[in-house]
């Protein structure tokens, strides 16, 4: 079994879903619109002279894209692990699942994993749209899997910390509002800290970087 039974569980259940399906359609539909009328607008503006011209707008539109996923599919883990173990709680299933033989990891992983598994397929869906991005120019596959692998990492962390919220308040509105504060807080501290000590550095990174990175 995969992480535990609940992991396992709602791996097959999920394809059952039609919401499973609608993430996994619409999601890399809507970026691949997005990436086409940012064509379109690019094309009916300036004049493609080029092959430079199309390489810095695959740049551009990979810089747009990707922070963008990173800020939406962040928030939707946050949202769906809070929603996941919520659920339980409502339902008044969580204690029987304590009261079951499964250890420790695989109820609070396996929750965990299960309730971010459309976040994932999203994830895994919008792949080919930024590969396609590739052909512009502009940007590697390298840069690609890098991006990617932060989104991930990213994910797990917010979905780790809307699970720890939700595991200890008892409400479903508390839970979602302390996480998205939470999430909010982060990421404007580091704004606010990349702003005024940019230029700085620690252990050999300038705080510019640091701020990125988190």
């Amino acid at each position: 079994m995969l992480i535990g039974p609940i992991f396992t569980r709602e791996l097959a259940l999920a394809p059952r879903r039609p919401a499973h399906y609608i993430y996994r359609t619409a999601y890399p539909l809507v970026l691949f619109v997005l990436m086409y009328t940012a064509w379109l607008v690019m094309v009916g503006t300036q004049n493609v002279r080029n092959i430079g011209d199309i390489a810095r707008f695959g740049s551009m539109l990979f810089q747009i894209l990707a922070p963008l996923q990173l800020a939406l599919l962040s928030f939707l883990a946050a949202q769906s692990a809070v929603s996941g173990v919520a659920q339980e709680k409502d339902k008044r299933t969580m204690l029987l699942l304590l009261m079951t033989r499964l250890s420790n990891h695989e109820l609070v992983l396996g929750k965990l994993f299960a309730s971010l598994l459309d976040v994932f397929v999203m994830l895994l869906a919008a792949l080919p749209i930024f590969m396609l991005m590739t052909l512009f120019g502009g940007i590697s596959l390298a840069q690609v899997g890098r991006a990617f692998a932060v989104t991930l990492a990213t994910i797990l962390a917010a979905g780790s910390l809307g699970s720890t919220v939700a595991l200890a308040r008892e409400k479903t509105f508390q839970s979602l509002a302390i996480t998205v504060l939470a999430l909010v807080t982060w990421l404007g501290a580091w704004e606010v800290i990349a702003a005024l000590l940019g230029d700085q550095e620690i252990a050999g990174f300038s705080v510019a970087t640091l701020a990125t990175a988190a």
